[in-house]
């Protein structure tokens, strides 16, 4: 055997030393050189069994499926933040904050700095926070949840605007109010995706996101701001392909902390993104009873749907992007007194007033300079006879569950309104936004703030629900359906109150200062990170 690897190493040595290649160039070409042959690798090797020495077959793996809606960037889109990455990130925890400071001044100039009948806007010729939120998501092994606070003007006006607390006892709005999200899920791979989560979500129902900094205007059309924002219940998110998801909903009522009625509300959202340049998507509600006080007996149905369109994307140009979005809703309530086709009339009179809720908005925004600047130009139309998706003013602090005698709801009462805005953005880096924006409100009906406001002389006295005199005290009067003219706004009580504070010298009867138009200009800065 010695002899034998003394052999072999000579003729590899004689063979190194008669190539006539150049040694340069065998260096560059050459393979990489093989190891030194030992006297195992210089054996024969005997003849293989390849039934029990050959690597046995493996099934080739199935490919990863792609995430949903990952084969697109959807900055763009309205109603999404134009954030593109996380700042931080973890396989446990993405976090996330958000800060949006606004100045709006309205040209009514109303003396109690007092704005109503919106969800983005609340004071006149103040700088005020709007949001404060942080939290972020958690995940680990399939398991999923989500807090986000919710701080700032928003902490106190969006809870007022829910008035399914006002069935039973605990205190939700103390519980729920400084949450705008907070749920727990499970993640199962099915399909694409499939998560089962339970908790408070905020709704896109309207398109536009409830968090300000991901739209393209800063106070959006009617068909968003009065339509709920958030629910309370369980929701369903599957996704079938990378392009498509659908998602059911089992609600506490209509979006809300709490149940109405007696049955709870059934919805869902199909949100479909066949190409990068084009989203849909469709919102549904139904079965749930949902006006307060009638203990069930009356229910509401809804459908919101919407359209983003990029039609032109060209980042070379100075003018690098344009879209619109269009959204249409349509919904109504019926039994107890209303109906959602026309008035019903039974022997010449009037049984049930048609109660509905209709409207749509267009948006266009142009961006500029590689999305440093950007304008929208947009607005919208609404007619919700009968009042009831229809914002209530804080007229001496009523919210939604006192009501108001100086703004009734109730079947036969009308609302028409529309608005449009123009706004324009700068965006120096994706997690910032400096805004600019004009809008002009109108309504048919006396509804926006006037230059007297809407807060009585010696401030709220506590009863919202009441007529006020002129030296504040409560009349004891709330508003009441005038049984021979029912379609009466003033009400069977009115002149009531007025005799009160007339015969009492209390100076007359207060009357909040509310106007049929308001225009106002908005500045903000919002930070997400």
């Amino acid at each position: 055997m010695k002899a034998r690897i003394e052999l072999l190493e000579a003729e590899l040595k004689a063979r190194g030393t008669t190539t006539d290649m150049p040694v340069g160039l065998a260096k560059a070409t050459d393979p990489a050189p093989t190891p030194a042959l030992t006297a195992a690798s210089a054996r024969p090797a005997p003849p293989q069994d390849q039934s029990t020495s050959a690597p046995p077959a493996t099934k080739p793996e199935k490919p990863a499926k792609s995430e949903p809606f990952a084969f697109a960037d959807w900055s763009w889109m309205n109603g999404s933040p134009h954030t593109k990455e996380a700042v931080w990130d973890s396989k446990f925890f993405t976090p996330e904050i958000r800060l949006d400071t606004d100045f709006v001044s309205s040209f009514n100039h109303p003396k109690d700095d007092t704005l109503g009948g919106s969800t983005e806007i609340f004071r006149s010729n103040e700088v005020q926070v709007e949001q404060i939120s942080f939290g972020g998501d958690f995940h680990w092994q399939n398991v999923r949840g989500r807090i986000f606070t919710l701080g700032g003007m928003f902490g106190v006006t969006t809870p007022r605007n829910d008035a399914s607390v006002g069935r039973g006892q605990w205190d939700l709005r103390g519980a729920y109010k400084y949450f705008g999200e907070a749920y727990g899920g499970y993640h199962f791979n099915v399909n694409h995706g499939l998560n089962v989560d339970a908790g408070i979500f905020v709704s896109y129902i309207g398109l536009f996101s409830y968090w300000n900094f991901d739209n393209w205007a800063y106070q959006p059309s009617y068909v968003s701001s009065n339509t709920p924002w958030f629910f309370n219940g369980v929701r369903v998110q599957w996704f079938p392909t990378d392009k498509l998801k659908i998602e059911p909903w089992f609600i506490n009522g209509w979006q809300s902390y709490a149940r109405y009625g007696n049955r709870p509300g059934l919805g869902g959202q199909i949100l479909y993104r066949p190409k990068q340049w084009v989203s849909l998507v469709f919102n549904n509600y139904g079965m749930g009873e949902d006006t307060l006080g009638l203990n069930g007996g009356r229910s509401r149905i809804h459908t919101d749907d919407s359209i983003v369109l990029k039609y032109y994307d060209h980042p070379e140009r100075t003018m690098d992007k344009m879209a619109f979005s269009l959204t249409g809703d349509l919904g109504c309530e019926y039994g107890s007194g209303v109906a959602c086709f026309g008035d019903k009339k039974s022997a010449g009179q009037i049984t049930a007033y048609k109660q509905v809720f209709a409207g749509w908005m267009l948006y266009n925004r142009w961006w500029f300079k590689k999305d440093l600047y950007a304008i929208t130009l947009g607005g919208g139309v609404l007619d919700n006879p009968g009042r009831y998706l229809t914002l209530l003013q804080p007229i001496n602090g009523a919210d939604a569950v006192s009501g108001s005698p100086y703004f009734p709801t109730f079947p036969g009462s009308v609302y028409k309104a529309w608005d449009n805005t123009a706004s324009f953005y700068y965006m120096p880096k994706q997690y910032i936004s400096f805004v600019w924006e004009f809008g002009y409100r109108h309504a048919n009906v006396p509804y926006f703030t006037g230059r007297g406001g809407i807060t009585p002389p010696n401030g709220n006295n506590g009863s919202p629900g009441d007529y006020v005199c002129m030296d504040g005290t409560s009349t004891g009067f709330g508003w009441a359906v005038n049984p021979s003219n029912p379609t009466n706004p003033n009400g069977a009580n009115l002149g009531g109150a007025q005799s009160f504070c007339n015969g009492n010298s209390h100076g007359g009867l207060w009357t909040p200062d509310l106007r049929k138009d308001e225009p106002s200009i908005r500045m903000a800065i919002m930070v997400k990170f």
